[in-house]
């Protein structure tokens, strides 16, 4: 019985040294917390701010939503007809000069790059610009060594002869069939997609593969009420800047537009900035520091002691504003509400 009685006492005297500890800390914590000043008000100036101002350029900023336009891509086209045996090419690939674009009837088709399209056949005695662009293309195969000079003749001849033999037609001799080339355009194509499949029947015209596709402008869509015109603009998109005039709706220059459209990713949509540029100089002062009385009227206080100082808001953030550069202000008081009382712009200050 006494050593529970016992017991009991200790579990007793432990639970009032608990609830005393608890006492204190709390007690301690109130003092802490009202012994020390608020971060929010710790920073707060007892007594007037002035400031330096500063001086910038006015820039306007308007929001506008982006999209990039496009073209197909080249279309690789046949001037044979028959039936697709093989199809060497896959989307990724790059068709080059020479390179097979797809075999028909068992007859390699080759890619040839040019400014301009072959368009007949041709033969010895032949004369003509497609004579010049065959020669220039079987230079670049290797297979031929003189000069563009527009003729076909023996050394053509026997070019013609070489590359008819590297690609199964020997019994064409030196004769040049245009239906045995695909004509790329002037530089090597990326397929992007291919358009048929072996066992597909192609005529002259069959497309056989495509380029990708190609941006060709950037749409800008306005903000209500347009950009006023007056001043030099450029749009920004994801840190990318090109000229733009307010109310062309777009920008076509073809470095900025793929560069932008590039940036845009496979939605090609985003948003961006249309931003003045060499604006007008302006000074740039707290914004806590414009005093607007019931008047309408704006100013500014250099010191306490000093009178207002009229100015021109011509815009700015919720942390500064900007003001026309003929109040020639060199400080402002950054708290006038605080340090002066009903401070107004057509009066002397009372702190």
């Amino acid at each position: 019985m006494t050593s529970r009685r016992a017991s009991r006492t200790r579990r007793t005297a432990v639970l009032a040294l608990g609830v005393l500890i608890a006492v204190l800390a709390a007690g301690s914590a109130w003092w802490v917390q009202h012994s020390t000043p608020s971060p929010i008000t710790a920073d707060e100036p007892s007594g007037p701010l002035v400031v330096p101002v500063t001086t910038g350029e006015r820039v306007d900023r308007y929001g506008v939503g982006v999209a990039a336009g496009y073209e197909d891509g080249v279309a690789v086209g046949l001037q044979a007809a028959g039936t697709v045996t093989h199809l060497p090419l896959a989307a990724g690939d790059v068709l080059e000069n020479g390179s097979v674009v797809v075999v028909v009837d068992d007859a390699p088709i080759v890619a040839y790059a040019s400014d301009a399209p072959l368009w007949r056949d041709l033969d010895t005695g032949a004369r003509g610009q497609d004579v010049a662009r065959l020669q220039r293309f079987l230079r670049e195969l290797g297979l031929y060594r003189g000069g563009d000079d527009g003729r076909f003749e023996a050394a053509t001849a026997r070019a013609v002869r070489a590359f008819n033999t590297q690609h199964g037609k020997p019994d064409q001799g030196s004769a040049f069939t245009v239906s045995s080339v695909a004509w790329i355009g002037p530089s090597p194509v990326h397929v992007a997609t291919v358009e048929v499949a072996a066992g597909s029947t192609v005529a002259p015209g069959s497309v056989v593969v495509r380029g990708p596709r190609r941006p060709t402008s950037i749409a800008v869509t306005e903000p209500t009420g347009g950009i006023p015109a007056g001043s030099d603009y450029e749009l920004v998109v994801n840190g990318l800047a090109a000229p733009y005039v307010p109310g062309s709706g777009a920008i076509t220059d073809p470095q900025a537009v793929a560069a932008i459209a590039a940036s845009l990713g496979t939605t090609g949509e985003g948003a961006g900035q249309v931003t003045s540029t060499g604006g007008e100089s302006v000074l740039r002062v707290p914004a806590s520091a414009i005093v607007v009385d019931p008047s309408g009227a704006s100013c500014v206080f250099e010191d306490v002691d000093d009178d207002p100082v009229a100015v021109t808001v011509l815009g700015g953030t919720l942390a500064s504003a900007e003001l026309a550069p003929e109040a020639a202000l060199t400080r402002v008081l950054a708290n006038p509400l605080r340090v002066l009382e009903d401070p107004t712009c057509d009066s002397s200050p009372k702190a």
